[in-house]
């Protein structure tokens, strides 16, 4: 029988992930949440025997959320519906070697290329902004945009540990303090773990307020 992981040390991982952003260590961020997103998808799907597509499902399944943070709240791709990664340059050339679809492209580029080489693939991954997701970027926020490479933001990385903290699946575990979001809004810990429509609620005072 397979080994449960403990709440402490879900909570661990969280800990850290947010503490790595904070400081601005996007990698070691990615690094700590990723077992935790394992844990999720693994619970989640449970009819899944493949760890791949387990972990590609939780993607589709929260990247509304993962653009609208990303995006601060201008785009929010309804659930459902699969998003197909081009270059502005060849929309009819899917980016990278997966068939372009954001789950898939997440997974084989980021949490494969971490496990198997040590490191997220940089080739096809464009770190350092704010903001933004895919081909989706920011006017003032980094330079241009290299074509063949997907943006992973900061806004991204939050979207994905704010993501697994308000997976029901996680609902018993304990956050050491609340999350403050770009130092005007609170997300109050005991009311974020495992409620997601709390987090889409203040999400969206947050950009409503910012339009």
């Amino acid at each position: 029988m397979a080994r449960k992981t403990s709440r402490q040390a879900i909570e661990k991982r969280i800990r850290k992930a947010l503490q790595c952003l904070e400081e601005g260590d996007m990698e070691d961020a990615i690094f700590n949440i990723a077992p935790v997103v394992d844990v999720v998808a693994k619970e989640r799907y449970k009819h899944k025997k493949r760890v791949g597509d387990r972990i590609k499902a939780f993607i589709f399944d929260e990247q509304h959320l993962l653009y609208y943070l990303s995006t601060q709240g201008k785009i929010a791709p309804p659930d459902g519906v699969r998003i197909v990664l081009v270059d502005n340059e060849n929309i009819d050339k899917p980016l990278g070697n997966y068939g372009g679809e954001l789950a898939d492209f997440v997974y084989h580029n980021i949490r494969c290329a971490q496990t198997h080489d040590a490191e997220i693939d940089y080739d096809l991954i464009d770190f350092g902004r704010n903001f933004g997701i895919g081909r989706l970027k920011f006017e003032r926020d980094g330079g241009d945009l290299a074509s063949g490479v997907f943006i992973i933001s900061n806004a991204t990385i939050l979207a994905l540990i704010l993501s697994v903290i308000c997976a029901p699946e996680n609902r018993r575990i304990k956050l050491p303090a609340d999350i403050t979001l770009y130092n005007k809004i609170v997300l109050e810990k005991n009311k974020l773990v495992g409620n997601k429509e709390y987090l889409m609620t203040k999400l969206h005072q947050l950009f409503a307020a910012d339009s």
